[in-house]
């Protein structure tokens, strides 16, 4: 594990994140709350908001830490080394943009009933009685609409969903178990849950908005961009403790008498391992540093493609490094890989990254700074 190029801050959280990951059951507990899909562990979850890790990103005036990106993707780096369970990035997100539909920016004078709204559900975030859920991308469609694949819908989620006319932009707070919203749920691979989202037409009038206008679509491209970079490094955290174990399994693993990390076969595949951990880990916090929105939406696209590809071949590689046993669900080496599988699909992998790629070039090419 690399603390280069982090700032102090940063690092800081990083150590702490695989602290508190580590000792509250690491990927032992990973394991056990796999097969409890859909179920939180509110113990852990109270702890969680405890550290205050939720307001790292949420601004001063509203009790948060207002520190940068770099933070969050340490945070999330860290978590994902022990296979935290508990959907702690989208709300991380959430808080964050809760926050900004609370602030000024969007709200002038922070007193109006948007404000207020988006300030009475961050306290409730942070008092544990809701969580908050951004859902990306904005729907264009009519209402009732539908929103696919939509993560960590546990109970007492509230979904922040954005609706974009052309002519006008709008963030709604809808509570999962508000009337007119169904949901059909699905546990995927490491236990985590995706669920299709329907929202009839009475529902979503009912939801409260909490932001509009050309502020909120910032913010919320904001969000987008900074969940994005929170999955990827999520990946170089997973990837990286799987290659470690794996490095340390080799050191004892023997064939004919030998150490299997002494073959040169097999050291220069973990070499390549190695290259892509750092490569991903590199765009991932330069993507933190990016100011200018469209160069922080390209960033953070490049970022989450790369560590999508890479999570996937560096996880696949020390499950068969281990041999026959890293295929045994018995081992945790596999659990990395499931956990790669489902991050790396997150708000599209690599695939879909590069078409997003594509689509922002060619908007930047059609409106020039």
């Amino acid at each position: 594990m690399s603390h280069a190029g982090l700032t102090e801050s940063a690092r800081m959280i990083l150590d702490s994140a695989i602290e508190f990951a580590e000792g509250s059951g690491g990927p032992l507990r990973a394991r056990a709350m796999r097969d409890k899909a859909g179920q939180l562990d509110s113990r852990t979850w109270q702890q969680i908001l405890g550290l205050g890790w939720p307001l790292v990103a949420v601004a001063e005036e509203h009790g948060g830490l207002a520190l940068g990106l770099d933070c969050v993707a340490a945070l999330a780096e860290g978590t994902s080394r022990m296979l935290l369970p508990e959907p702690l990035l989208a709300n991380v997100v959430g808080a964050a943009l809760l926050s900004a539909c609370a602030g000024d920016a969007l709200n002038p004078g922070g007193a109006g009933p948007a404000a207020r709204a988006a300030h009475a559900m961050l306290a409730a975030l942070m008092d544990g009685a809701r969580l908050a859920v951004p859902v990306f991308p904005a729907t264009r469609g009519k209402t009732p609409m539908l929103q696919k694949n939509v993560p960590d819908c546990y109970p007492g989620a509230t979904l922040l969903v954005a609706k974009d006319s052309g002519k006008r932009f709008c963030i709604r707070a809808v509570p999962i178990d508000a009337a007119g919203v169904t949901l059909h749920s699905g546990a995927c691979v490491d236990g985590s849950m995706l669920s299709d989202v329907e929202i009839t037409e009475p529902a979503w009038d009912a939801a409260v908005t909490i932001a509009e206008g050309p502020a909120a679509r910032a913010a919320f491209a904001l969000a987008h961009d900074s969940l994005l970079i929170s999955y990827a490094a999520a990946l170089v955290g997973v990837m990286d403790e799987a290659l470690q174990q794996t490095i340390e399994y080799m050191k004892v693993r023997q064939q004919f008498g030998t150490p299997i990390g002494s073959f040169q076969a097999l050291q220069h595949r973990a070499a390549s391992c190695h290259v892509d951990i750092q490569a991903a880990r590199a765009l991932v916090y330069e993507a933190c540093k990016a100011t200018r929105p469209d160069l922080r939406a390209r960033a953070a696209v490049a970022a989450k493609a790369r560590a999508s590809a890479a999570g996937l071949r560096v996880t696949k590689e020390c499950v068969q490094f281990h041999g026959a046993i890293g295929f045994a669900d018995e081992h945790n080496i596999g659990l990395y890989l499931k956990k790669a599988m489902a991050l790396a699909a997150r708000l599209g992998g690599e695939v879909q990254q590069r078409a997003r790629y594509a689509q922002l070039l060619v908007a930047a090419d059609a409106n020039p700074r």
